[in-house]
């Protein structure tokens, strides 16, 4: 913790709270610090146009925004607008603190780039398997391909619990909360999956849609 303490020191860490619904970050705003989620998660999203956002990612706790971009130092901009999905606590860390640091030796350092590593692995796959989503020709394809990957990554069990509500799970499948409601409930007419809450029991296990 001392050690923790001391990073977040030379890192110039500020802490702040924010409440459900509130900003944290405009797309286009300066991308000048990283965010640690301390509590609470955070929602990524883009506006392809004027009247339409997309969920693109969620943000759980002990998790870092804006990774990619202490690596990217051409991009300057933050291209999403950052949510409080529910009230959460924050670290915010300078950008440039971060990046001098990640060019040293500095042995506190190494054990948080090893870290750093598996969340950005993780966040590129997220967007990998966000881009597969989306590319799906209708809505029940786009659902088929996001529950089999999840049930590939805990285990094939046939039983899925999606991080989301309807609400947020049609923002992130881009379609309205009607289209969303429609397409699983003719899935579940066609006996290829019922739910309860956010866990589906799915009956199209096998082989991965994205094979």
């Amino acid at each position: 913790m001392e050690e923790l303490e001391d990073a977040l020191y030379r890192l110039n860490g500020v802490k702040k709270t924010y409440q459900k619904g509130e900003t944290v970050v405009h797309a286009g705003f300066e991308a000048n610090r990283l965010m640690v989620v301390a509590s609470g998660r955070l929602h990524v999203y883009q506006q392809p146009s004027a009247d339409h956002s997309i969920l693109v990612r969620e943000v759980d706790p002990d998790e870092v925004l804006g990774l990619w971009i202490a690596h990217m130092s051409e991009v300057v901009r933050w291209p999403g607008d950052v949510i409080a999905a529910e009230p959460c606590e924050l670290i915010s860390l300078e950008m440039s603190a971060a990046r001098q640091m990640m060019q040293t030796a500095d042995p506190i350092v190494a054990r948080i780039a090893v870290n750093v590593s598996k969340i950005l692995a993780r966040e590129l796959f997220s967007t990998w398997r966000k881009l597969m989503v989306m590319d799906a020709p209708s809505i029940e394809t786009r659902i088929q391909i996001y529950l089999s990957e999840l049930d590939n990554e805990t285990g094939r069990t046939g039983m899925v619990e999606i991080p989301f509500n309807r609400e947020r799970m049609a923002e992130y499948f881009g379609v309205t909360r009607p289209a969303l409601s429609r397409a699983i409930g003719q899935m579940r007419d066609r006996g290829l999956l019922t739910w309860r809450k956010n866990v589906f029991k799915i009956n199209f296990r096998g082989q991965s849609a994205l094979a």
